[in-house]
């Protein structure tokens, strides 16, 4: 069998770096955990969590998308309500309110930092809007100054979706501390830390949200020396476990978490490196024709979880889709974050149309994301600048 070659520079290392700090904190627990002491590290990741976020409340969940869902459904979201949210996300974003029975509203974006804009959520509020539920898109937050003011005014609940997003700031404050009701993270393995592959977080500063995360994370199962839920029968028979609703298995492992603590105290060095590497892009890149680079506002501090550029066909001289193939051919991994959700069959199918979001679908055709991990080294971003300058000189 002919292996296929490996790519000069591949976008995707695989590439959450685990190292002896890691496979330590595993050995440890598989070596002297006492199985009697139910979610110690779990409690332990969870408060290092919000010790480095600065929220009251940091419940861990199996993923991304199972926060989203948990928090939308502690949102109340039911069938026939609204969930106003931007297409220029992975599709678990919308796919999280169709679970809940809700209905996902695309609003449109900020061509510049590609985020879903304040003007076009308040042009898409109708009497069944629920929550909003911005995306910090590659890493860079959102105007949520903006972004709560039309909700605080309708009275609407405000889900971040910060999947991209740790370790990302907000007006000087790390995201997922209250720049929304609350904030889901994903530790997948194509993020800035993972935890063994999947895993998620739910931040938040309201008592009865995180109740809710915590007890339907678990099956809806309460827990007497966890929760303040008075119930004659767990008083008389302290064995009893009460469950008071269908929820879900939704709880992120001991072993994940023992690498989430090790992963989180390397958080900061990883986004410093992707950091530099992206300064480095924005100086090799600044003088090329036809290549729009990312920005970040002053009110934020990106995590750089992708380095997205724009590629405008007439000052290049090729398009999108046209680099994307001629730098595969030279080795360097490039992928596309993200196709519109409401592209794909299945919303075609519930009745979404082309043209509800000219911004995301005209950026759609330019954006173009370049390989960008801890991983990577001076010369990678170097082999992929030069393959890029090389590239347009022959058109």
């Amino acid at each position: 069998m002919k292996l296929r070659n490996k790519s000069k520079v591949p976008f995707y290392t695989y590439g959450n770096i685990y190292d002896k700090s890691d496979t330590d904190r595993i050995n440890n627990l598989i070596t002297s955990y006492d199985n009697t002491i139910k979610y110690k590290i779990r409690d332990e990741f969870e408060q290092k969590c919000c010790d480095y976020i600065g929220s009251k409340y940091a419940i861990s969940v199996s993923s991304g998308t199972a926060g989203l869902h948990l928090g939308l459904k502690a949102m109340g979201v039911e069938e026939g309500d609204e969930v106003i949210t931007t297409p220029l996300s992975w599709v678990a974003t919308a796919n999280a309110v169709l679970l809940c029975g809700g209905i996902p509203v695309f609003a449109d974006i900020n061509k510049t930092t590609l985020n879903i804009s304040p003007e076009s959520i308040k042009n898409n509020i109708t009497d069944k809007t629920k929550v909003i539920m911005p995306v910090h898109h590659l890493g860079h937050p959102c105007d949520m100054e903006a972004i709560n003011k039309i909700a605080k005014d309708k009275n609407i609940k405000v889900l971040c979706d910060n999947a991209l997003a740790i370790g990302a700031d907000y007006k000087g404050n790390k995201v997922g501390n209250s720049e929304g009701d609350a904030h889901v993270f994903s530790f997948h393995s194509q993020k800035n830390i993972s935890t063994l592959g999947e895993g998620g977080l739910v931040t938040t500063n309201d008592d009865s949200f995180a109740d809710y995360i915590d007890i339907y994370r678990n099956h809806g199962v309460i827990y007497p020396d966890r929760h303040n839920y008075k119930n004659k029968i767990i008083k008389k028979n302290p064995w009893f476990r009460e469950c008071i609703g269908p929820g879900y298995n939704y709880r992120l492992s001991e072993f994940q978490c023992a690498v989430g603590i090790s992963q989180l105290e390397k958080l900061d060095s990883f986004n410093n490196k992707r950091r530099e590497l992206a300064e480095l892009y924005n100086e090799l890149l600044k003088d090329v024709d036809g290549i729009e680079l990312p920005v970040e506002k002053e009110y934020a501090k990106s995590s750089w979880a992708y380095y997205i550029i724009k590629i405008k066909e007439k000052e290049f001289g090729i398009n999108r889709n046209k680099l994307y193939l001629e730098l595969t051919k030279e080795g360097i991994g490039c992928h596309v974050h993200y196709i519109p959700i409401y592209y794909f069959q299945y919303y075609k199918e519930m009745g979404y149309k082309k043209g509800i979001c000219p911004n995301a679908e005209e950026s759609y055709e330019e954006i173009l994301s370049l390989p960008l991990s801890p991983r990577n080294s001076k010369k990678d971003i170097e082999i992929v600048v030069n393959a890029i300058k090389r590239i347009s000189l022959k058109k």
